[in-house]
């Protein structure tokens, strides 16, 4: 009945000049004398919000209860709910690409915002002003974070290339701010030239300890009229255009309101007192609202009023800083030995820890972790434990207090060195998806272990870490970080050692992809030396493959398959059939190149046969790849499509993120080869954008195979300026599930 009366009142008004958006979703709202109200009714706004005019949107619960002709618009991340939403369209009319979060990665905040609605509307009327740079200021824990998200994630529409947060708090060297930036934003080499004119909106949060980065973000932003920064921070950045939003304490209904929906107590004239004497703030409100299933809130007035009075009387700084200084130290005080122990032990994280990390590093049981998160001092979500930073800095000086600070640093460089040794080789398998992630996950703990590694002079720990580390940091696109270390580590210790042979080795990787051939020649060469003289048969066999990607990278081909066709044979003898196929890839990529599409022909079939049996999908997807682009190349593009759609299949499956990038860009080929330029530009234009958010180039060996320039240059001069922007936009804006589909049904 509700899908009969939107369609019927949508197609009644189609003619006029009101349209009317409809969101529909079925669940269990709540009746009250305001109407209906719960989480369903929020769902169906946020679902009809994301609508043009006319468009009728539908929910998945809805969907799989009707018998209308729906349209699968896919799944999408909508404001305030923490999954994405399947979301379908009544009828099939052409409609712009809906208003959700697709162009973002800011988080969805669990909880609703509360409060707020003046200061957040003072936010964005500075950045509606012109403001191009404004800072969220005030101590930690007053709410710059959830005040700057929420802001951000209203402004999502307004910015053409996307809105994206950045955390900083878990970093300390100001050198990779940019880096992190670049790596979000999946820039290779210049920031500044990757941005360029494009309406983006950066979120950089918690800046303050990095705040040496300013002079740097203030010639990022004249370099790039587009770019709007957020930013939140304990200081300001003292350059030129910024605007300062000091965040106010909440209001004092604002404050109960929070207390109340942390603690499920109702309003009391008690919880309006303890929230004036919490000066309202965020942090302070909801560590004492944890506090109620032990204490009413009167007892707990009671109790905190003592401490912050003291503190207040005594310490010069800015009072809000006293009164949350205070809760969190009343907090810990009242927190069981075993559990003021773990509190500290557990500021050795960067970023969190998973339970198994804070057993064996911080000596932690579960009933103690549950403890601390019941208390508000710890959270927990997505299998891992953190602290805010603001907590997390008070456990820190507890644990300087304590007299273990360095033995607790020392357990935990040791844990993540051990995870960098168990997920080396998985790395070379041909599923690594999963350990990139666990890595990836586990980054800021995995700088701060090299952090303590270097500044203890340990620094053969540090060859060995970087060395074990660069194909994590080469295939997730942290090249800039990854080279820096790597030549931070060999210049540091230069004694002949397995360590520095693999980090040599490392090197050249890095240096191949950020286009320095001359030191990747330079390092593979030093590596297979190094390698020889300790015996090292496999190491020696890596650096010859580095070496031929140098002359690859030269345009030698016939040098480049020599040295890997000896490397085959080398990784055969020695039983590494993972490495055999990799290499077996690039001589068959090298024929091509010859000329000798028989060849590479014979070698792609013959591997992805070997790489089936072996069930290595890395293999397979690159071999259906290198099938696929000989079809193209001699003029079987359905072929090549069919071919594509598998490699996509198998790509995906094991994580290459790449490689699906790449796939898209050679779809692309496909279609122009075929005479489908518009569908090639949509197409070119995912790839291309995926590409850049990996921090791959035209200028990088990979992306060279699919031949990324040479589709653009084919299929630009046969579309108008018009047409071609319309069709590039349109590409932007789709999944990579929908451009594959899209080349898939350009072919009859």
């Amino acid at each position: 009945g509700a899908l009969a009366a939107a369609s019927a009142f949508t197609e009644a008004l189609a003619s006029g000049q009101v349209q009317v958006r409809v969101g529909l979703h079925t669940g269990t709202p709540l009746l009250t004398d305001e109407g209906y109200v719960g989480d369903d009714v929020h769902r169906a706004a946020r679902i009809a919000a994301c609508g043009h005019g006319g468009q009728v949107l539908v929910s998945a619960s809805t969907a799989t209860l009707v018998e209308h002709e729906l349209t699968d618009l896919g799944e999408h991340r909508l404001k305030d709910l923490s999954a994405p939403e399947r979301v379908y369209q009544l009828g099939e009319r052409d409609f712009p690409a809906l208003k959700s979060l697709y162009r973002t990665n800011l988080p969805v905040p669990a909880t609703p915002f509360l409060g707020r609605e003046a200061e957040l509307g003072e936010v964005l009327s500075r950045i509606e002003a012109g403001a191009r740079l404004v800072t969220l200021s005030g101590p930690g824990g007053t709410g710059k974070t959830r005040l700057a998200l929420e802001a951000a994630l209203t402004l999502v529409p307004e910015y053409k290339a996307g809105v994206f947060w950045v955390g900083l708090a878990s970093l300390r060297d100001p050198a990779l701010v940019s880096e992190t930036v670049a790596q979000t934003l999946g820039a290779k080499d210049s920031l500044a030239a990757h941005i360029g004119e494009r309406e983006l909106l950066l979120l950089l949060d918690n800046l303050e300890q990095v705040i040496e980065a300013a002079p740097e973000l203030g010639s990022l932003l004249e370099a790039c009229p587009n770019l709007t920064l957020l930013c939140t921070s304990r200081e300001l950045l003292r350059i030129s255009g910024e605007v300062e939003y000091a965040v106010p304490p909440l209001a004092t209904a604002e404050a109960v309101e929070l207390f109340c929906a942390r603690s499920q107590f109702e309003a009391s004239e008690e919880i309006a007192e303890l929230c004036m004497r919490l000066d309202s703030l965020p942090l302070a409100v909801e560590l004492a609202a944890a506090r109620t299933k032990a204490l009413t809130p009167a007892q707990i007035l009671e109790r905190l009023s003592q401490r912050l009075d003291l503190l207040k009387a005594g310490r010069d700084a800015d009072p809000r800083q006293q009164t949350l200084r205070a809760t969190i130290e009343w907090s810990y005080e009242l927190l069981s030995s075993e559990e003021q122990q773990l509190f500290s032990r557990l500021s050795v994280f960067a970023g969190g820890c998973t339970l198994e990390a804070a057993e064996e590093v911080a000596g932690a049981d579960l009933d103690t972790l549950q403890s601390l998160i019941e208390k508000s001092l710890l959270r927990f979500s997505d299998e891992r434990y953190w602290m805010l930073e603001t907590v997390r800095e008070y456990a820190s000086e507890t644990l300087a207090e304590s007299g273990t600070a360095e033995e607790l640093r020392g357990r935990h460089a040791e844990w993540f060195l051990a995870l960098a040794e168990e997920a080396d080789p998985r790395l070379w398998e041909g599923m690594p998806g999963q350990w990139l992630d666990r890595l990836d996950t586990e980054h800021d703990n995995i700088r701060a272990a090299l952090g303590r590694l270097e500044v203890s002079g340990e620094t053969q720990q540090v060859l060995r870490l970087a060395g074990l580390l660069w194909r994590f940091w080469n295939l997730r696109g942290h090249l800039a970080e990854g080279n820096r270390r790597l030549e931070s580590a060999l210049a540091a210790d230069d004694r002949a050692t397995p360590a520095r042979a693999r980090a040599l080795n490392g090197a050249a990787a890095m240096a191949v992809r950020r286009g320095g051939t001359s030191i990747a020649r330079k390092r593979a060469e030093e590596a297979l030396a190094l390698h020889r003289a300790l015996g090292d048969e496999l190491g020696a066999a890596l650096s010859r493959s580095y070496l031929a990607t140098a002359a690859a990278e030269e345009r030698d081909w016939a040098r480049a398959r020599q040295i890997q066709e000896e490397c085959v044979r080398t990784y055969r003898r020695l039983g590494d059939e993972d490495d055999a196929m990799l290499a077996t890839w690039f001589v068959a990529w090298m024929c091509r190149e010859l000329g000798d599409y028989d060849r590479a022909r014979e070698l792609s079939e013959e591997n992805l046969l070997r790489g089936r049996a072996a069930g290595n999908e890395r293999v397979q997807g690159l071999s259906l790849d290198a099938l696929a682009m000989l079809a193209i190349d001699e003029g079987r593009p359905h072929e090549a499509l069919a071919l594509l759609e598998k490699a996509y299949s198998v790509n995906g499956n094991f994580g290459g993120s790449l490689e699906v990038a790449l796939d898209l860009c050679r779809l692309a080929r496909a279609l122009a080869v075929d005479g489908r330029v518009e569908s090639a530009a949509r197409l070119l234009a995912k790839g291309e954008a995926l590409c850049a958010e990996m921090g791959a180039s035209p200028e990088s060996w990979p992306v060279l195979e699919a031949k990324l320039e040479e589709t653009l240059s084919s299929v630009r001069p046969q579309l108008d300026d018009a047409t071609f922007t319309e069709a590039w936009e349109q590409g932007r804006a789709l999944t990579p599930d929908e451009a594959v589909a899209l080349a898939l049904a350009s072919i009859d």
